[in-house]
């Protein structure tokens, strides 16, 4: 068993089950458990002391995000490896031992991750391409009616093949603490989203790989936290994925991706919510359709909060 080498770091928001099962697991891989509560008042401290009574808990006094929560989580860490792990997954014995065994055998690799699975068993993407302008632009601006198609396809639809690769996704990653310290951990400067795709790059930067190892299998539920706040998490990706185009990319490049996406981006806004609320009176008036019609009601909702509450915050990244 691996798992006394690794101290495993978990950040919860709003996620009491979740967060205790995901430590419970990680407890009996023998991992050392960390969790950062992001929230207080949801039941997750009681839930995870019940589940895993040797599980330290940091109880911030603000929700950090994930990426500071994340650091928070592995500060003065002594074991070798690092396990950053959502608190909606879980990882058996056997895959964390797969994972550890990949990088004592690989020296020049600094991080590894799992084949990711829904609860079902049926497949969820596991690996990415680094998120280049144009995909972002295709993504999210109404340049990607236009353009940048084959962009955002490689990005999101890389080959799952094991070995290296760009960007691991965050759910399940397996890190050495020497190369997360010597990296200043995760850029706290984003607050959710994009910061397993920076932390990536910086590795691959320093000349260590980063690797898919789908021997190795986490269980992933997905988009748990996420639930419980939609539409301030829409505006929080937009401001991560700007970072990220500026934390790697050229002043000129720079330059010409934000004026292309202060452009593009309140015109793609203002049409999803004309698209969504008139699908919100087609599916009301249609038999059999008023949970479609809900949905559509959210997502123009969250459109709408785009476009008015949260588009400054979104421009001015």
């Amino acid at each position: 068993m691996s798992g006394p080498r690794v101290r495993a770091c978990i950040v919860s928001y709003r996620a009491p089950h979740q967060a205790a099962v995901a430590c419970r697991s990680a407890a009996d891989a023998g991992a050392e458990v960390v969790l950062v509560n992001n929230f207080a008042a949801d039941g997750t401290v009681e839930a995870v002391r019940e589940s895993c009574p040797g599980a330290v808990i940091h109880e911030p006094e603000r929700n950090l995000g994930f990426g500071a929560g994340s650091n928070l989580a592995a500060d003065g860490a002594a074991r070798e490896f690092l396990l950053f792990l959502n608190p909606d997954a879980t990882l058996s014995v056997e895959s964390l031992d797969t994972l550890v065994a990949h990088l004592d055998e690989q020296p020049g690799v600094g991080m590894v991750g799992p084949a990711l699975r829904f609860p079902d068993g049926s497949h969820q993407p596991s690996v990415r391409r680094d998120p280049g302008p144009a995909a972002i632009l295709h993504q999210y601006t109404a340049w990607g009616y236009l353009f940048f198609r084959a962009a955002y396809r490689e990005y999101r639809s890389p080959e799952h093949t094991a070995g290296p690769v760009a960007v691991l996704m965050g759910s399940a990653l397996l890190v050495r603490r020497s190369l997360f310290a010597d990296l200043g951990g995760f850029d706290e400067r984003y607050f959710m989203y994009y910061e397993e795709a920076d932390l990536c790059r910086r590795v691959r930067e320093r000349g260590d790989e980063v690797v898919y190892v789908p021997g190795a299998v986490a269980i992933h539920e997905g988009g748990v936290s996420a639930r419980r706040g939609p539409s301030r998490l829409a505006a929080m990706r937009l401001v991560s994925a700007q970072r990220y185009v500026r934390n790697f990319g050229s002043t000129p490049g720079w330059v010409l991706f934000k004026l292309a996406f202060l452009l593009g981006y309140p015109i793609r806004v203002a049409l999803d919510l004309l698209r969504d609320t008139a699908y919100v009176f087609a599916y009301t008036l249609l038999p059999g359709r008023r949970e479609k019609a809900r949905k559509k009601g959210r997502e123009a909702l969250i459109a709408l909060r785009l476009l008015t509450v949260d588009l400054w915050r979104v421009l001015s990244a």
